[in-house]
This record gives structure tokens, sequence and C-alpha cells, in this order.
């Protein structure tokens, strides 16, 4: 009997570990995000500020929508996410701590800026790069380089990019 219930133990404690819904407070205990998540990336022009907005759905259904300043078109992408995809963003985001992150990434002014936000329900997290710059130039200049805001930020919104492309379309 002892042998049982410690191997039990082990296995909750080992299913905690691997970042199952049991300790992750990104994800529903089925597997589902507890929440929306929206990854903004715009660009600052003549004529405003303008890009694409992604929204995940906590059932992981996500689409693309194109924005200028306050007004957002409606989808002109969608797609699905799996419950191995949404495991694997909660746990970028816990591992990154993203509840902690700034609302604003602090950077340095820029001339027409290009900017990324990440939402999570009332939480934002807000980074400025210079005109064009993709996140994956900012993360190669960041390599080698102590944790801070800024690279955990770069982490998660080049984590969400990527499955955002793969599932939701190449915007």
């Amino acid at each position: 009997m002892p042998v049982i219930i410690l191997m039990s133990c082990l296995g909750v404690i080992l299913a905690m570990a691997m970042g199952t819904p049991y300790n992750n407070p990104f994800l529903t205990q089925d597997g589902f995000l507890t929440g929306a998540l929206e990854f903004q990336d715009g660009q600052m022009g003549f004529a405003g500020f303008s890009g694409v907005v992604w929204t995940i759905s906590p059932d992981g259904s996500c689409q693309a929508a194109r924005f200028l300043n306050e007004t957002v078109s409606p989808p002109h992408q969608t797609g699905q996410l799996d419950r191995q995809n949404l495991v694997q963003l909660a746990n970028v985001l816990s591992s990154q701590n993203f509840s902690d992150l700034p609302s604003e990434i602090p950077s340095e002014p820029t001339l027409n800026p290009h900017r990324f936000t990440i939402r999570w329900g009332t939480k934002s997290s807000t980074l400025t790069l210079k005109p064009r710059q993709s996140l994956e130039d900012a993360l190669r200049q960041m390599r080698n380089q102590p944790e801070t805001p800024q690279s955990r930020f770069f982490t998660i919104a080049q984590f969400i990019n990527q499955l955002l492309r793969e599932h939701c379309g190449n915007d």
C-alpha cells in the first residue's frame, strides 16, 4: 500500500514538473487556455498605427485581422491550434513570467516605431523596436545577454509569432 501511495505522489509531481494544466495559471484542467490571447504587430507611419492583430481563443481557434489606428477589419485568416500547441503556449507564458512583465518595456525612442503588444485579459505588455525591425533580428542581437524583461518578451513573442504563422496563416 505505501508503494502505491508513493507512486501516485511521484506521478502527480512528475506531471506538475512537465507543465501540465495542474500548475499552469494559463491553462484549465482540460488543457484549454484560461483566457484569450491577443498579439499585435504594428508599425507607425504617416497614416497612423497599422498592422495585424492575431487573437487566440481559449479553445485554440485563432484569427488574424488588419488594423489602422483603432479600426480593426474583419478577420482575413483563421486557424486552429491543438491542445499540444495550447499547452506549449501556456508553458512559454508561464516560464517567461508574462504576468510580471511591465506594461511598456523600456526602449530607445525612435521615429515610426515598430510595436509588438501581447495581451492576456487585462494584462498587456508592449515592446517598441526600430522601424521594420523583426523579432528575429532583435532576438539575435540579444543572444548571450542576461535575462531581462525585454529578452523574456522576445521569447514569448517569437514563440507566439511562429505558432500563429504555422496555424493561423502567414500574414
